[in-house]
C-alpha cells in the first residue's frame, strides 16, 4: 500500500520540464501584455501631442485674427500707430495697433490698457524650433525697450508665416504693404506647420485666413476737430 501510495503521489507532481514550459508560456503573455500596454501608451502620447499641436494651431489662428478684427489707426497720432509688416521669404512679420478685449492673451499685465501694439514673429524657440510669437506693448513704448513685451508663444514647428494684403487698385493680394499709415481692407495670413509621420517624413499642413479688417483710419479732422490741412492750435 505504501508503495502504491507512493506511485500517485509521485505522478501527480510537476516536472522540471513542465515547470520550464509553464514559465515560458508565462514569460510570453507577460511580453505580449507588455508590449500592448506600451503601444497603448505611445498612442496615448501621440494622440495627446497632436491634440495640443491642433489646439496651438487653432490658438494662433485665433488670436491673429481676434488681433486684426480690432486693428485701430488715427490719423493724427500715425507715428504710434502705424501698420506694420515685413514679407522677405516664409517668415513675415506683422506688427500693428488694436483695440483688444480683456481676454485676449497677455491683457492681464497691462492693468486695463485695452489699446496696445501687438507684434508677430516667427523665432526660435528653447528648443531650437521654428515658432510663432506674440509681443505686446503700450503705443507709446518703444516695441524692443517695454519690458512687459514678453513673448507669448502661440505655435511650435512653423514652418511658414506670410501674410498678403489687398491693394483695390490691382485687385489682388500684394506681399508688401507700404502705406504705413493706412489699415489695408483685407488681410490674408497663411501658418505652415510640420508635421512628423511615423516613417520620420516631415510635411507641412497649411492654414489660410483671410481677414477683412472692420475698421478704416480715424481721419485726422475727426479725431481733433479741426478741418483736415488746418494747421494745430
Amino acid at each position: 500500500m505504501r508503495h502504491k501510495h507512493g506511485r500517485r503521489a509521485a505522478s501527480g507532481a510537476f516536472t522540471l520540464l513542465e515547470v520550464l514550459v509553464a514559465l515560458g508560456i508565462f514569460a510570453v503573455v507577460l511580453s505580449l501584455l507588455y508590449s500592448t500596454w506600451r503601444i497603448l501608451m505611445q498612442s496615448s502620447s501621440a494622440a495627446l501631442r497632436l491634440a495640443a499641436d491642433a489646439q496651438r494651431q487653432r490658438t494662433a489662428i485665433q488670436v491673429l485674427q481676434e488681433s486684426l478684427d480690432s486693428a485701430v489707426l488715427f490719423a493724427a497720432n500715425a507715428r504710434h500707430y502705424s501698420f506694420l509688416s515685413d514679407s522677405a521669404g516664409a517668415q513675415s512679420a506683422l506688427s500693428f495697433v488694436a483695440s483688444l478685449a480683456p481676454s485676449f492673451p497677455g491683457s492681464g499685465f497691462f492693468e486695463g490698457e485695452q489699446v496696445r501694439r501687438v507684434t508677430f514673429t516667427v523665432e526660435p524657440d528653447a528648443a531650437g524650433n521654428s515658432s510663432l510669437f506674440l509681443r505686446q506693448n503700450s503705443i507709446l513704448d518703444q516695441i524692443s525697450d517695454d519690458p512687459r513685451a514678453f513673448p507669448v508663444l502661440l505655435a511650435t514647428d512653423v514652418a511658414q508665416f506670410e501674410v498678403a494684403f489687398w491693394d483695390a487698385r490691382k485687385g489682388d493680394f500684394i506681399p508688401e504693404w507700404t502705406a504705413t499709415n493706412t489699415l489695408p481692407a483685407l488681410v490674408r495670413v497663411t501658418l505652415g506647420f510640420r508635421r512628423k509621420s511615423s516613417l520620420a517624413q516631415s510635411s507641412t499642413e497649411v492654414v489660410t485666413r483671410v481677414v477683412r479688417i472692420p475698421s478704416a483710419g480715424v481721419a485726422m479732422e475727426a479725431q481733433t476737430g479741426m478741418p483736415q490741412g488746418a494747421p494745430p492750435q
